[in-house]
């Protein structure tokens, strides 16, 4: 095999490296407080559609709330800031 056609590739045309290990922790940690979010409040509506009389106490930590529902939220607009940045 021969060099001699061979073509240096424009600094552009470079392969890409593909997605960095930043996104896929914030993607991980979005998709785990999902997941806590969710099954919390079905384990709450549970709760309260098993008791007889309806009477159920919720003892919310804010704190927690908070931090699962921010970390949701920046792995959804992790999401939203790279497919509106990639080309079609």
């Amino acid at each position: 095999m021969s060099r001699e056609g061979a073509q240096r590739r424009a600094a552009s045309e470079a392969p890409t490296g593909g997605t960095p290990v930043w996104v896929w922790l914030v993607y991980g940690l979005g998709i785990l407080s999902a997941t806590i979010l969710v099954v919390s409040g079905l384990f709450v509506l549970g709760a309260y559609l098993g008791s007889e009389d309806g009477t159920v106490t919720t003892n919310v930590s804010v704190p927690a709330l908070v931090l699962w529902s921010i970390l949701a939220l920046v792995a959804f607009v992790v999401r939203l800031r790279r497919r509106r940045r990639r080309p079609r």
